[in-house]
C-alpha cells in the first residue's frame, strides 16, 4: 500500500470511529456507511475493506452499548463492506467527478440509491446472522429480519440522505484536493 493509502485509512477510520461515538444515541444513523462507500469510490474496494474492518474492530468492540462477541464481528465487518463494494462500482460505472451523470439531482438520486440498497442488504444480512446466532434456527434469522425492520427504515432513510447530501460534497471535495496537487 502506498503511503497516501494508509494515512487516508487511518484518518477515515479515526472520523468514523468519532463520529460513531458521537452519534451513539441514534444508532441507525452513522456517517460510516457513506464514508467506507467514498473510499471505495477513491482509492478501490482493498482500502474500502481495510477501513470497514478497522473501523468495526474498534467500534464494534469498545462500544458502551456493548461489544459485538466473535461471530458477529465478523458479519458486521462482511456487511459493511458492501458499501466498498458500490463505491468502487460507481467509480467505474458513473465517474461522478467527469459528470458522467447529466444533472445534480440525477447525482444525488444515483448516489442516494447506493446508499438506500446498500443499508438494505447490510441489514438483512447482519439482522439474519444475528438472528441465527441468538435462536439457531431459520424462523430465528426471519424473526430478527421482521422485528428489524423499523430501524432498517431509519437506516435508509438516513444513508439516502447522507449519500445523496454529504457523498457528492465529499467527491467534490476530495478529487479537486487530490487533483490540484
Amino acid at each position: 500500500m502506498k503511503t497516501k493509502e494508509i494515512a487516508f485509512i487511518s484518518v477515515f477510520t479515526a472520523i468514523i470511529v468519532a463520529s460513531n461515538y458521537a452519534l451513539i444515541a441514534f444508532p441507525q444513523i452513522k456517517l460510516m456507511d457513506s464514508l467506507v462507500f467514498l473510499s471505495g469510490y477513491l482509492f478501490g474496494f482493498p482500502v474500502a475493506a481495510a477501513i470497514a474492518t478497522l473501523s468495526w474492530l474498534v467500534y464494534g468492540s469498545i462500544n458502551p452499548l456493548g461489544g459485538a462477541g466473535f461471530p458477529l464481528i465478523l458479519a458486521l465487518i462482511t456487511g459493511e463492506m458492501i458499501f466498498g463494494i458500490f463505491g468502487t462500482l460507481c467509480k467505474r460505472v458513473f465517474n461522478i467527478e467527469n459528470k458522467f451523470l447529466k444533472s445534480p439531482l440525477e447525482t444525488t438520486l444515483v448516489l442516494g440509491a447506493f446508499g438506500v440498497t446498500g443499508a438494505f442488504i447490510y441489514d438483512i444480512w447482519t439482522n439474519s446472522i444475528e438472528g441465527l446466532l441468538i435462536y439457531q434456527t431459520f424462523d430465528g434469522m426471519i424473526l430478527r429480519i421482521v422485528t428489524g425492520i423499523p430501524f432498517s427504515i431509519i437506516h435508509q432513510i438516513a444513508n439516502f440522505a447522507m449519500f445523496s447530501i454529504l457523498v457528492p460534497i465529499f467527491i467534490y471535495m476530495v478529487t479537486k484536493n487530490i487533483s490540484s496537487k
